[in-house]
């Protein structure tokens, strides 16, 4: 009876165990959505003035859509939730909620952490390489200097002066948390040059325009310089690999898609 019910457990090789099934499809066209959205939230950053603020509708609609990114479970979506909750009440930031920019801080951090996890597993079970598969891998690279943006720009509201204008000297100021709403064009300067700093420390070009002074700040730019590059390794190694091996016939990929 025991032997006859021990295949059952076993799960596909390379399938997360909280994961849904979900079609080839189904994951594609997650790609797809999630490198659009991506896209507007860095187009949105040029935007002039306070429209640069319509941003925020882009991470939120981010923060929506990795809920439903393949292989989220239960408590990928109450992450999620609390995500968007924080997102919420920062947006609101009356004096009241004036920390609530340090929740929002781990909980994103940490949900874009999980959601990059599991978009890399379902590139990692991708058996070819095409336009729709690199979508995504873009998207995973976006996302990071997205959440990099977002995560210096609560470090600026709740440490002020803590990035310097290197040619001026001049600190780039951001704001307090509880005064967001009297922040006007000041907040849309520092929002969108301290974005342009997150993917220029992501892609390490590093042009030196901006100067972060606060040890918290230089710990966080380092990391991003140490994500960019291992994102790209890591991606590109596991697309390259399945692009070399030819679908890998016979071996993982037969084992990956067989019968659950």
């Amino acid at each position: 009876m025991s032997d006859s019910s021990e295949p059952q457990r076993r799960r596909p090789a390379g399938r997360l165990p909280w994961a849904r099934p979900v079609s080839s499809e189904q994951q594609h066209r997650f790609y797809r959505q999630l490198l659009i959205l991506c896209l507007a939230v860095i187009a949105s950053f040029a935007l002039p003035g306070s429209w640069a603020r319509c941003s925020w509708i882009g991470y939120l609609g981010l923060t929506v859509l990795m809920a439903a990114m393949p292989g989220a479970g239960r408590w990928h979506r109450l992450l999620a939730l609390a995500s968007l909750l924080a997102e919420l009440l920062w947006l609101i930031a009356p004096q009241t909620l004036r920390l609530a920019g340090l929740p929002l801080l781990v909980l994103f951090t940490l949900y874009v952490g999980r959601s990059l996890r599991l978009l890399l597993h379902a590139l990692a079970r991708e058996q070819t390489m095409d336009g729709r598969v690199l979508a995504g891998a873009t998207a995973g690279y976006l996302l990071l200097g997205i959440t990099g943006g977002l995560v210096l720009t609560v470090l600026a509201s709740l440490l002020p002066g803590s990035f310097r204008d290197s040619v001026t000297g001049a600190p780039l100021l951001l704001p307090a948390i509880g005064s967001l709403a009297q922040a006007g064009p000041l907040w849309d300067h520092g929002f969108q040059r301290l974005n342009y700093f997150a993917f220029v420390t992501l892609s390490t070009v590093g042009y030196g325009d901006v100067i972060p002074t606060a040890p918290v700040v230089q710990v966080v730019c380092i990391a991003l310089s140490v994500l960019g590059p291992l994102y790209m390794a890591v991606v590109l190694g596991v697309l390259i690999s399945r692009f070399s091996s030819g679908g890998d016939p016979g071996g993982r990929g037969d084992s990956a898609g067989g019968e659950s």
